[in-house]
């Protein structure tokens, strides 16, 4: 029986997005020498949207319906009361697993664009912070039955976690590590890919791991069966070993969107793609070709989660980026 039910780990949060009509370096004052800072950034906008890596990949899973998912994570008391929480469960594949801890909020992101398109970001961690003491091998009864896990950005304790929890439970695991990956020692890192099937990241982030664990790709891809790079609008690379040891570098394009009104949550959309994919038993190749299209979607509106697409414009899309559709798709 084709296992359908996949396994999302990462950070749910609300993105606070904000404006500034000027340039940043027209607004900050610096004395490195007395180590003084001082910036005054007025916003001229602000929006509320649902994010977090784990909420960005569940929602395009919802969209997509193809794979039983459960969303882990751990939220505060405005989860339910700002919206999340009906957000999400409007999806009926999708099993909210959440912890709440009513004496914390969500983690939330607050980002300053400047007419640049420079970013200044807070976040505060919040009730995400528990994560770590999330412990899977009490809350999952049936991990035979799910295909595939990704365990997204967090914490460096609850994503160490994860891994090995993932790994006792014999769940196939997709290690994600993002912008946290700078915090990583060598030893945790290397801990976790020899736990984990697949990495992806961007290019600066793989770059970043190399240079912690002191590993090429050629050696870390000892420990896991393929590397996956994102590179923006150059696209992505599908790096793996054939059973003769002979290491494979496949370039995928991107698919053209529409238009482009914010790349926030575009990696997010890239990895629901994967899980679908693999869900369908499609090829690796294939699950990241499928995901460069949802991304192409995701970037067509702004904030991570208000694109809104169906199985025929996937389809629709994926013929005319790549000249033909993957008959597991195709035969849905």
């Amino acid at each position: 029986m084709q296992k359908t039910k996949v396994l999302v780990l990462g950070s749910l949060a609300f993105d606070y997005i904000m404006g500034f009509k000027e340039n940043f370096i027209n607004a900050v004052s610096i004395d490195h020498d007395k180590e003084e800072y001082q910036s005054t950034v007025t916003a001229d906008s602000r929006y509320q949207f649902f994010g977090g890596t784990a909420g960005n990949i569940a929602y395009n899973l919802g969209l997509l319906n193809l794979a039983k998912v459960s969303l882990f994570g751990s939220v505060g008391n405005d989860f339910e009361r700002l919206g999340y929480k009906e957000h999400i469960s409007q999806f009926k594949n999708i099993d909210l697993l959440v912890d709440v801890h009513d004496d914390l909020f969500t983690a939330a992101c607050y980002i300053v664009n400047d007419i640049k398109s420079n970013q200044m970001i807070i976040f505060h961690g919040g009730a995400l912070d528990k994560c770590k003491d999330i412990n899977l091998k009490e809350k999952i009864t049936n991990p035979e039955d799910f295909i595939y896990a990704i365990n997204s950005t967090q914490s460096v304790e609850a994503m160490t976690n994860f891994a090995i929890q993932l790994s006792d439970l014999k769940i196939p695991s997709i290690f994600d590590p993002g912008q946290v990956t700078p915090l990583f020692q060598k030893e945790s890192l290397i801990q976790i890919l020899k736990k984990s099937e697949i990495l992806i990241g961007n290019a600066h982030e793989i770059t970043k791991i190399k240079e912690i664990s002191e590993l090429t790709e050629e050696t870390i891809l000892e420990h896991v069966k393929a590397i996956i790079k994102t590179m923006g609008p150059e696209g992505s690379e599908l790096i793996y070993k054939d059973k003769k040891d002979k290491i494979f570098r496949i370039h995928i394009p991107i698919a053209p969107p529409k238009k482009v009104e914010d790349t926030t949550g575009a990696g997010d959309g890239y990895r629901a793609g994967i899980l679908s994919g693999l869900t369908l038993d499609m090829t690796l190749l294939d699950s990241c070709r499928l995901g460069a299209i949802i991304g192409s979607f995701v970037v067509e509106t702004n904030g991570a989660q208000t694109q809104i697409f169906n199985l025929y414009k996937v389809r629709e899309r994926f013929m005319k980026t790549f000249g033909y559709i993957p008959p597991e798709l195709e035969n849905i």
